[in-house]
């Protein structure tokens, strides 16, 4: 696997963990002994992540509240995140660094959504769930009102929905869990007859031209990638699975309304940024 960040040791540092954890988190992290930390911590870096632990969460809230300072400063922000799903790095991460802001959830999944409700329902941020498909977003945000839309490793949720939906495969009223088999079944399929980028593409294409619409003038889509252990080892195509950003950078390259940026310290292997024009 190509490494999906330097090992930054200031990233799970006492001070960033009193910041981004939560009073249980930081008990937890606490307890764990320094030299723990810094395996767990490049074991993340180096591996496809096999282990949930607090010193992902630290990892994941700390890299997306430096993008997000990197780019509005301590300033209130609109963002918006595309397939959700329950993971809540960034409305922890953007309650600790920016609060007071608006943090909007793109998703359809009844049971992830309720999830993140919940995980969420103490944050200093506020909050609002659109559960609707993400290409009518417009009709419950409106033109150029976010100033952030981020998908964390959503990229390829997204795109194993759009093959979903086009084979009568639920992922709404599903457990994602339950589902994501047959998901990577159809990717598989998709990978072995080489269809996935006429089949996938259009929808996707259509996706990002309706979220540069709500998208503020200067606005960023931040596309964050990784990889999961359990997904290989259910099959998904490990050369597919790693080089997501790429295949999707190819496409994205069409779009008019936007242009590809580099943020400094934000592999592009793993993180597109684009700024719309």
């Amino acid at each position: 696997m190509k490494p999906l960040d330097v090992i930054k040791e200031h990233v799970i540092s006492d001070e960033n963990a009193r910041k981004y954890l939560n009073n249980s988190e930081y008990s937890e992290f606490l307890s764990i002994m320094p030299e723990i930390r810094a395996s767990q911590m490049k074991a993340l870096i180096v591996k496809p992540i096999a282990q949930f632990t607090v010193i992902n969460e630290l990892y994941f809230r700390t890299r997306w509240a430096e993008l997000i300072h990197s780019l509005y400063g301590e300033n209130q922000v609109t963002l918006l995140e595309v397939a959700s799903g329950d993971a809540d790095m960034i409305p922890q991460a953007l309650s600790r660094s920016n609060p007071g802001s608006t943090y909007i959830a793109a998703n359809m999944n009844k049971i992830l959504n309720e999830s993140l409700l919940n995980r969420t329902k103490d944050l200093s941020i506020k909050m609002l769930l659109v559960d609707d498909d993400a290409a009518n977003l417009k009709s419950h945000i409106g033109s150029d009102s976010v100033d952030i839309i981020a998908f964390q490793h959503g990229v390829n949720d997204v795109i194993q929905a759009i093959l979903c939906d086009q084979v009568g495969v639920d992922t709404i009223y599903s457990d994602w869990m339950d589902t994501l088999p047959k998901m990577i079944e159809i990717i598989q399929k998709q990978v072995q007859e080489g269809t996935l980028e006429q089949n996938a593409k259009p929808a996707f294409l259509g996706l990002v031209s309706t979220l540069l619409d709500i998208l503020k003038e200067n606005g960023i889509i931040a596309m964050n990638h990784y990889m999961f252990q359990l997904d290989l080892d259910w099959g998904y195509p490990a050369d597919l699975f790693e080089n997501f950003m790429p295949l999707v950078r190819g496409w994205i390259s069409e779009l008019s309304g936007c242009k590809e940026v580099y943020i400094d310290k934000f592999d592009s292997q793993w993180w597109i940024f684009l700024k719309k024009q």
